[in-house]
């Protein structure tokens, strides 16, 4: 692996990481891009290199998720029983997402992962209501279970963590406020990020074609280099998400979301 793949990954995890830990979504939007690209330019076929950096931002994720819920909950946002209740749906849920990330190719997820982050750029860069910076209401048992299991299918197939719709879904549809969302959703993604890590790992196993220090679709090197930086810069973005408003990052992270989703559904 040469420095300047080496350099990509470093700084790709303490940007990761901190951009997870201030909004709540694990870095993946900006993990598998370039891990995608890391993988490739060390001569992985593309179709391969792709479900390696989804499977790869998993294990990472799980790193990040546990440094950012750490530090939520040290700021007192975070609220365990929601957390709990969700990952109940969102551990199946993501093994079952992993399944079908596997069977449609890294081709396909490429195209699916440019279109989320399409999506999500729209929904970072639209103006939120007033009324959602105000709301705290009861979210009942049922409304965090269908998160959950949203979240956790998405997020294991195309390797985002799900706080990219875990928020949103939280903070746009349920009303919870947003400091709360992000805490909650950093909590989550640990569950669903190990569960699909886990079912991409047993399912890549036997795959030919995969870098040195390999473990199933997940690639070891990369994830120590990442992982060292991001579970760092985690706790620094809970730290700033207690202390300022996350929508100061809405702008430049949603057309850095525009950027990467049009790489990749167009090239």
């Amino acid at each position: 692996m040469g420095a300047g793949i080496v350099i990509l990954f470093v700084l790709t995890g303490l940007i990761g990481g901190f951009i997870g830990g201030l909004l709540g979504v694990g870095g993946g939007i900006l993990f598998v891009p370039c891990l995608d690209w890391g993988f490739t330019a060390l001569g992985v076929k593309p179709d391969l290199a792709f479900q390696m950096a989804v499977a790869t931002s998993l294990a990472i994720i799980v790193v990040t998720g546990l440094s950012s819920a750490l530090g939520h909950t040290m700021h007192g946002n975070l609220d365990p029983r929601a957390v709990l209740v969700m990952a109940c749906m969102s551990v199946p849920s993501s093994l079952v997402g992993s399944g079908i990330g596997n069977v449609v190719g890294g081709a396909v997820l490429e195209r699916i992962f440019g279109l989320t982050a399409l999506a999500v750029a729209f929904q970072f860069l639209r103006p939120i209501p007033i009324k959602h910076d105000k709301a705290d209401r009861e979210v009942s048992v049922s409304n965090y279970v269908m998160v959950g299991g949203i979240s956790g299918l998405f997020s294991s197939i195309i390797g985002v963590g799900g706080g990219i719709l875990t928020v949103p879904l939280l903070h746009l549809g349920l009303d919870v406020p947003i400091k709360r969302a992000v805490a909650n959703s950093s909590g989550l993604i640990v569950f669903s990020a190990l569960s699909g890590c886990t079912g991409w790992v047993l399912q890549g196993l036997s795959v030919e074609g995969r870098p040195a220090f390999s473990v199933g679709y997940v690639n070891l090197v990369a994830w120590v280099l990442i992982s060292f930086g991001a579970m760092i810069t985690a706790q620094l973005g809970s730290w700033a998400a207690a202390r300022t408003r996350a929508n100061r990052l809405r702008v430049p992270f949603g057309v850095l979301l525009i950027l990467v989703g049009i790489e990749k559904v167009l090239f």
